[in-house]
């Protein structure tokens, strides 16, 4: 993921802080015109994963959970926490941790290319019980906003068995990850798309390939620069 800070939309900012400030109060402008859904709330602070902005974004949109005891709030909270885990993480990671691909903005215009690429790359595989093995979470992250983006919110139910016997973990992740995208806007998700596939961390593939998938398309956007605060997303 992207090595990128988002500020923690929790209490005043920092003294002196004013893109700390000027990037709570966008978050908190975008929140103003959607629905107050709690359920929703708390589903887009899972869609967002370990994306720092997504995450902040997520978290502003839901600070009107603070007023209402009971599970939303402590999801809340615990959305929250993880962002400030990320965002101390991302300050102590190595260079070598971080994906060499990042931009400081991204264009939806990769988004028809890079999708029909993704499911190539040569991604890690992590076993499960029974046997089974699945992909690192980027790779279904990335599976729910191609399907968020193409198709919608997820309809379809729950898988529960593969063919072979034992629980379907490939199908359930999959599911999973779409379905934690319901509601999300396809233009988002199109960009957030783009913005995931440039930023994953190289450790989720045995060898990252995407220096060619990237080279090979045609120029789109801005060019590459070192990772910082993206716009737009």
């Amino acid at each position: 993921m992207a090595a990128s800070i988002a500020p923690v939309p929790e209490g005043a900012a920092p003294a002196g802080d004013a893109s700390t400030g000027s990037a709570s109060a966008a978050a908190a402008s975008k929140s103003s015109s959607r629905p107050r859904d709690p359920d929703s709330a708390v589903a887009l602070l899972h869609a967002a994963g370990d994306d720092v902005e997504a995450l902040a974004e997520a978290i502003a949109e839901a600070a009107f959970l603070d007023a209402t005891p009971g599970d939303h709030r402590q999801k809340l909270r615990a959305a929250r926490t993880r962002l400030r885990n990320l965002n101390a993480a991302a300050a102590r990671a190595d260079k070598a941790d971080r994906s060499p691909h990042a931009k400081y903005e991204y264009s939806a215009a990769e988004f028809e290319a890079l999708t029909g690429q993704y499911e190539k790359l040569n991604w890690r595989m992590v076993s499960k019980p029974g046997g089974a093995t699945v992909k690192p979470d980027d790779f279904y992250r990335l599976y729910a906003l191609h399907m968020q983006a193409t198709r919608g919110d997820n309809t379809g139910e729950r898988p529960m068995w593969a063919e072979r016997g034992g629980l379907d973990f490939e199908g359930r992740a999959r599911w999973d990850a779409w379905t934690a995208l319901r509601g999300t806007d396809a233009a988002k998700a199109r960009l957030r798309f783009v913005k995931l596939f440039h930023e994953f961390a190289p450790a989720a593939l045995y060898r990252d390939t995407r220096a060619a998938v990237l080279s090979a398309l045609a120029p789109a956007g801005p060019a590459d620069a070192p990772a910082g605060p993206v716009a737009g997303v």
